[in-house]
């Protein structure tokens, strides 16, 4: 299989100060970019996407501003910025960390106009293996949530059949395995995970984390990759 994100992340600086803009992922089923911004250099910037586009602040605030409408949107809290309106965005902290989200043909109907979601905003349910999940947005073309892992978590390793994920650690260190089982702490830009790539999360830590969960597609297809002498099995 080849790996998509050989090439990946790109890095282009935005002007003359240290803001930079960084594609993480950039296929056909998902789009993912970071723009580090700096109040001095970029103290405001536009945006005029050609879909809709999620917005997640990973650190800082921000003043956002579409038409008459406006609001103030905090670390981690994501809004949604509509495909085609302009969209206005002002630095209220010296340093700001925006991460965009975009799928294929996403439909947000279910996003309301400027309406901010956060884990202060939705009810958290109980994952696999009873993680917190706050869902952000969720819709035929993928999900997009906030997740908690508590201390000394480890989960089995598995792949998704027909998925493409994108993991952030918003909070502490997240460790991932591949199919080594060997576990490597996740970088501050995030890690793309493809289909049918094993994948464990872990959190050897004392206390717990927070990532930002990407997933493409909400079908079920997540497959456990059990020992050799036990088969393959589905579990959810």
């Amino acid at each position: 299989m080849t790996n998509q994100n050989m090439f990946y992340p790109i890095h282009y600086s935005l002007d003359k100060s240290s803001s930079q803009r960084i594609i993480i992922h950039q296929q056909d089923d998902l789009c993912i970019t970071h723009e580090h911004l700096f109040q001095d250099g970029t103290p405001t910037r536009f945006y005029q996407n050609q879909v809709d586009t999620f917005c997640f602040i990973i650190q800082g605030e921000v003043f956002l501003q579409k038409g008459k409408q406006e609001t103030s949107v905090k670390k981690h809290q994501g809004i949604w910025l509509d495909a085609h309106n302009l969209s206005t965005v002002t630095l209220l902290t010296p340093k700001v960390e925006l991460c965009f989200i975009h799928f294929n043909k996403a439909k947000n109907k279910e996003a309301k106009p400027l309406e901010k979601v956060s884990s202060g905003t939705v009810e958290s349910e109980s994952g696999r293996n009873h993680i917190k999940v706050w869902p952000l947005w969720q819709g035929e073309s993928g999900s997009i949530s906030l997740e908690l892992y508590p201390a000394h978590y480890h989960e089995t390793l598995y792949y998704q059949k027909i998925a493409t994920q994108y993991i952030l650690p918003l909070s502490g260190t997240a460790y991932i395995a591949n199919n080594t089982k060997e576990h490597q702490a996740c970088d501050s830009l995030g890690k793309v995970l493809l289909k049918k790539e094993p994948r464990a999360i872990s959190n050897p830590n004392t206390d717990s984390i927070i990532v930002l969960l990407v997933t493409t597609s909400h079908t079920k297809g997540r497959v456990l990759l059990l020992t050799k002498k036990a088969k393959n099995s589905t579990q959810d």
